[in-house]
């Protein structure tokens, strides 16, 4: 795995012929613009795990170049300051493992259901209020973390992945009756609720 601290991250981008090999890839607290790079990001054509953190407060922003990184099977994002669900995360077919923490969203798009490999989604601490009718569409997702999405008041089973197995919802706003509500209607489903 390359891991980058923000005192070299710079020098990730003019490595050309080690972009190619490497597999995993962790940048965290880039000090410059991520975004510069963007067609840099193509050099990493075996790509599978891509980890990116930002400072709280940054302003930085992904390249959408990164979602032509076919052979992503894992990302994390934390931390960066997005408003709405980045499209580019769409284009990656192969996206099996997605952690999206610490952003100001209030929803995804229905078109969340395009992440048709997705297996384990943890969307955490955003200012989601709902979930997409879509995400019953995503049979392969079997791990849903909601944790830190005070936001969040209602969750209606209808929109939960049909095989979904695991679902975290502690720390969040929903009520002990929603919780109940949700066990009763989808029986199999365990859900975590540290309160």
């Amino acid at each position: 795995m390359l891991n980058l601290s923000k005192s070299k991250s710079e020098n990730l981008f003019e490595k050309i012929k080690t972009a190619k090999d490497v597999t995993k890839l962790s940048i965290r607290y880039p000090n410059y613009d991520l975004e510069k790079y963007g067609p840099s990001f193509l050099n990493f054509g075996k790509l599978k795990s891509l980890f990116l953190q930002s400072k709280a407060d940054s302003i930085n922003i992904i390249p959408s170049d990164v979602g032509e990184l076919k052979t992503l099977k894992q990302l994390e994002i934390l931390n960066f300051s997005y408003q709405e669900f980045p499209k580019w995360i769409l284009k990656l077919p192969n996206l099996e493992q997605l952690v999206f923490r610490g952003h100001d969203i209030e929803s995804l798009p229905e078109s969340i259901s395009q992440l048709t490999k997705l297996k384990s989604f943890r969307l955490e601490n955003c200012a989601i209020k709902k979930l997409p009718e879509s995400m019953y569409k995503m049979k392969k997702l079997i791990h849903l973390s909601l944790a830190d999405n005070f936001k969040l008041e209602s969750i209606d089973t209808n929109y939960l992945p049909i095989n979904l197995k695991e679902l975290i919802v502690s720390p969040s706003n929903l009520s002990s009756k929603q919780k109940e509500m949700i066990l009763k209607r989808r029986p199999n489903l365990k859900v975590i609720d540290n309160d």
